[in-house]
């Protein structure tokens, strides 16, 4: 019977059911984009944080040079479970042909590592005399794979062999890249550094990384790289912020469309709630008739929120982050759960009122 009464009432106002149902849908779908966005985005920018390499570069505060021996610092216990790794260079210009070249001593080991987008034609040295050219270096002198190439700083003199030459759309074409030790026995600069880069997780932000390597490691400044990943991820949390403020805008008005529809409802069947109330119904049997209208018009909102939901953010991850959205667990639920959250407070003044209706004030027509 109550059901044969509620859908009946439904499909009287059908007109006025459905301008709610989609009000509600729409700001629901909002709200359930922006949590598919953050679950999915905020893990593909920590991924690409990895896959661009080093996120952070430690220079000198003051002085010319860091010292090598602090590279203990990052083997320290309480930071490095953090890292996913770091390598020093030394930077000096020394000669080669005749002509001024940036030769930068590295770790080429931990290098390959930190750095697994550059682009090698070649091979990666694997021995201490073996260096890697940048393209414009290589360029420049005419260097080829196998070739060898002497640098000449001061009055001191080293032979490399070229096993391989990098495209990285960078600085590092403009450069020579040999082992750290040998280029310190060249310049006469035995343990000193002139950067350091390093690699840190990001999935939890970097501000405990960088707190920690500016208080420990003194005389070094620490400086975050990425800016195009971390403009990224800022241009998220506005997004996010964006939706969810346009989606309670919508859910606002979407509440003002349900409690219209219920009063209006409540008010064109004013005589029939009376009767009903007169031949022995209760408060609560009136109160649930009309709340559950006003939950079946949020659950369904609801359920067509959640799917315009994911569409939404399939839609903005594809063409803002040029990335799939993964389907958060918690869109369906979400989205339900706020359709019949509003509706019910929306009509929840009506629900009272019609619970309380005088039967014979409304049946004398007064």
């Amino acid at each position: 019977m109550k059901r044969r009464i509620l859908f009946g009432s439904l499909r009287r106002c059908k007109s006025r059911a459905v301008v709610s149902v989609l009000a509600i849908a729409l700001g629901a779908s909002l709200i359930v984009a922006a949590v598919n966005l953050r679950g999915s985005i905020r893990g593909k920018l920590a991924e690409e944080l990895r896959n661009y390499g080093a996120n952070l570069l430690l220079v000198p505060e003051t002085g010319p040079f860091l010292q090598e021996e602090e590279l203990l610092i990052l083997e320290d216990k309480r930071v490095k479970d953090r890292l996913i790794g770091y390598v020093p260079f030394l930077h000096r210009v020394a000669s080669i042909q005749g002509k001024d070249t940036v030769i930068a001593g590295t770790g080429l080991v931990a290098i390959k590592k930190l750095s697994p987008w550059w682009q090698v034609d070649g091979r990666w040295p694997q021995e201490k005399n073996e260096a890697l050219a940048g393209f414009n270096v290589a360029s420049k002198l005419g260097l080829r794979m196998g070739d060898s190439v002497t640098v000449s700083h001061a009055k001191s003199r080293l032979t490399f062999s070229i096993a391989g030459i990098v495209r990285t759309g960078g600085a590092e074409e403009h450069q020579l890249f040999v082992d750290l030790e040998k280029l310190q026995l060249l310049t006469g600069l035995p343990g000193l550094l002139s950067s350091v880069l390093v690699s840190s997780r990001a999935e939890n932000g970097l501000d405990p990384t960088v707190v920690f390597l500016q208080r420990e490691w003194r005389g070094a400044e620490v400086r975050t790289l990425l800016q195009v990943a971390r403009a990224e991820e800022a241009m998220l949390s506005r997004l996010q912020l964006f939706l969810t403020l346009i989606g309670l805008l919508v859910l606002f008005a979407s509440g003002l469309s349900v409690f219209a529809t219920m009063a209006t409802a409540a008010l064109e069947r004013k005589v029939e709630m009376a009767l009903m109330r007169a031949l022995g119904a209760e408060k609560k049997e009136i109160a649930w008739i009309f709340a559950s209208e006003a939950a079946a018009i949020g659950g369904v909102g609801g359920f067509l929120g959640s799917v315009l939901g994911l569409i939404f953010a399939q839609v903005i991850g594809l063409s803002v982050f040029r990335a799939l959205v993964l389907p958060s667990a918690m869109s369906l639920p979400t989205g339900i759960a706020i359709g019949f959250g509003i509706a019910l407070l929306s009509s929840l003044s009506v629900v009272r009122k019609s619970a309380t209706i005088a039967p014979a004030v409304i049946l004398k027509g007064e």
